[in-house]
């Protein structure tokens, strides 16, 4: 069988320093950093109290409140940069190319931040206060699911877990796709938000992280 060539055409992102492609990589030519001290959560105690957050985000530019409410903030950077990329690409979905269209975009660790709040909240109220949106809300996969509701694409879905690793993993799956003819399109990639307590401390615990606070 012989390989078709693979292209890039459109691209996304949502990042400590821009949450567009244009203004990430104009924060990147003039020398800007997007680290800087934590404001999103409480660093008291923790050993690390700088990181790199995306800053003046909503998601709301993106998606309808009562659905973005359904899910964590991982989501919303994935859902993001998908719809940002898929927008740049201008390929129509129609019923002839739904089921060639597709999506690959995974986590390394998921939606911790969901997972820490609803922890508290069982503890303190109960398992009758548990959200039925807890699971879909905080699992891997449900970037690539809610893009492809949104678009109505039928194509391959699926989340490849790699650590750190997990997007380049993505993009790679999804460009042997649609190099061996399974896929015509795939939109690919990785979202994380681990900026939360337990994922600060778990890095910091296993030394991951400087702690060099006052540089």
């Amino acid at each position: 069988m012989s390989k078709r060539r693979v292209v890039i055409t459109g691209m996304g992102i949502v990042s400590p320093v821009g949450n567009t492609v244009e203004q990430s990589w104009s924060n990147i030519l003039a020398g800007k950093s997007g680290i800087n001290s934590l404001t999103n959560i409480e660093t008291e105690g923790q050993s690390v109290t700088f990181g790199g957050s995306v800053k003046d985000f909503d998601i709301t530019d993106y998606l309808k409140p009562k659905d973005a409410k359904k899910m964590d903030t991982f989501i919303h950077y994935g859902m993001a940069a998908g719809i940002q990329a898929f927008e740049d690409c201008g390929v129509e979905v129609t019923e002839e190319n739904a089921e060639r269209i597709g999506v690959a975009i995974g986590a390394g660790i998921g939606g911790l931040g969901t997972i820490e709040k609803t922890a508290d909240l069982f503890r303190e109220k109960g398992a009758k206060r548990i959200s039925p949106f807890f699971v879909p809300s905080s699992i891997i996969n449900m970037i690539s699911g809610n893009l492809s509701i949104k678009y109505g694409l039928k194509g391959p879905n699926f989340a490849i877990v790699t650590a750190c690793t997990t997007g380049t993993h993505n993009i790679g799956d999804a460009s042997r796709l649609i190099e061996y003819g399974d896929a015509d399109v795939m939109i690919a990639g990785g979202a994380e938000m681990s900026t939360t307590n337990c994922g600060l401390g778990g890095f910091a615990a296993a030394r991951a992280l400087s702690t060099r606070n006052d540089d």
